[in-house]
Formats: structure tokens, sequence, C-alpha cells
């Protein structure tokens, strides 16, 4: 006699966290700036924007490695990476904070830059956003899994490898594009995100609100049990 369980809340029905739409709308428009600064090259930008091994690796500048992941290629570039960035920074904001996302996604966006260009010739440059992306819809898919216990752990991985097949597998293969990067930043984003359950795992299931369910037979079992046991008890 085991009753239905049925999740009515999860850490995804709470109320999105109130900075969540300035801090997406704030980090959109740095995108978008920057972006078409480093299209137009308005002030020079593209001579220190970039990253490449010999300017990361020889020269030493470490900083490249994070200020090409707002560099594109076009303007056809930064509206493709556009169209997830900005979606997905919203509701990682709004559901794991500013240290979560952009802090953390941000950081290892420029590792997974010095991991991708260590395996380049030294003069090709990198640029683009594309592997913070992947990072992010790692991350949140990820967390998806692990934490919205509302349907079935078949149903979420079905629509999981739905939307990761319709938005992160490409249809036609373009040379100039680091695969690299999009494969190392998914693959951060899922441990981040492992990581994150665990160090938030008791927080995070707090905010369950169960509901057990009878059915009616039962609860009459358990009404015509209940005076027998006590009887025998007291004997």
């Amino acid at each position: 006699m085991e009753p239905q369980v049925l999740i009515k809340e999860n850490w995804f029905t709470q109320k999105p966290r109130y900075r969540a739409k300035s801090l997406t709308l704030t980090l959109t428009f740095i995108l978008f700036s920057l972006g078409i600064y480093y299209v137009l090259n308005v002030f020079d930008i593209q001579s220190w924007m970039t990253a490449s091994g010999e300017s990361v690796f020889t020269k030493h500048e470490y900083w490249r490695l994070w200020t090409t992941l707002f560099a594109h290629a076009d303007f056809g570039h930064l509206l493709n990476n556009a169209l997830l960035f900005v979606p997905l920074t919203y509701l990682l904001a709004a559901y794991f904070g500013f240290w979560f996302f952009p802090v953390t996604g941000l950081f290892l966006g420029g590792i997974t830059n010095a991991i991708v260009l260590a395996t380049m010739s030294p003069q090709t440059q990198l640029v683009g956003i594309s592997g913070v992306v992947y990072w992010m819809g790692g991350a949140w898919f990820t967390l998806f899994l692990l934490l919205d216990h509302r349907k079935s752990k078949r149903y979420r991985a079905a629509n999981v490898i739905f939307l990761m097949m319709m938005l992160f597998i490409p249809e036609n293969y373009w040379p100039h594009i680091s695969y690299l990067a999009h494969f190392i930043g998914f693959i951060f984003g899922v441990l981040s995100a492992m990581v994150l359950y665990v160090v938030m795992r008791k927080h995070f299931l707090q905010a369950q609100v169960v509901e057990y369910i009878f059915e009616e037979n039962d609860v009459i079992d358990m009404i015509m049990d209940t005076p027998s046991q006590a009887a025998e008890e007291y004997q």
C-alpha cells in the first residue's frame, strides 16, 4: 500500500531572482556593443581584443582569453550566439545566481579558450562566445535533469536529448568553427552543474513540496486496520 508521490513544487517553480532581468540586459548590451565595435573596428579594437596562441602563450597577454569571447567574425556570428546566450543568461541568473553565471561560466570560457588555443597554430585567432554558450546549455540541461522531479527521468532525458539535438548539434560542418571549443564548453557546463548540485543539494531539495496520494481503497484499509493493530498492541 504505497501512495503515489506527486511533486507539486520544486526549485524551478520558485519566483526568479529579481536581478536576473537587469543582469541579462546588461550582459546583452555588453555582448552587442563589443561585438559591433569589433566588427567595425572602432578605436582599433581588433588589435587588442582577439586571442591567438602567440599572443597568449608567447606574449603572455592572458586577458585576451576573455576579451575574445566578445569578439565575433561578423554580425551573423554575433546574432547566432546571441539567440541562445540571452535566454540562457536569464534562466541561469534567475535560478542559480550571479556566481554561477556569469562569474563561473565566463571564467571557464577563458579556460576553454586556453585549452583550444594550445591545439591550434600560434597565429590562428579564436573569437566568439560559443564555448560559453555551450557551457550554459550543458549546465542548464544537467540541472534540469537533476532537479525537476515533476516528470519521470525518462521523460526529462527525452526532452533534454531532443532539445540538445535541435539547439546544439550543427546541421553542416564548417571548417572555420572550433567544435572543440563547443565540446569542452559543454563538458565544463555539465561538470559545473554537478558540482553545484552536490554543494547545494539540501538547499535544492528543501524547495520541493511533495503530496502523497492514496487510493480510496487504501484509505479504507488504513482506517479498518488501525483498531485491530491497537488492540494487538494493548494485549
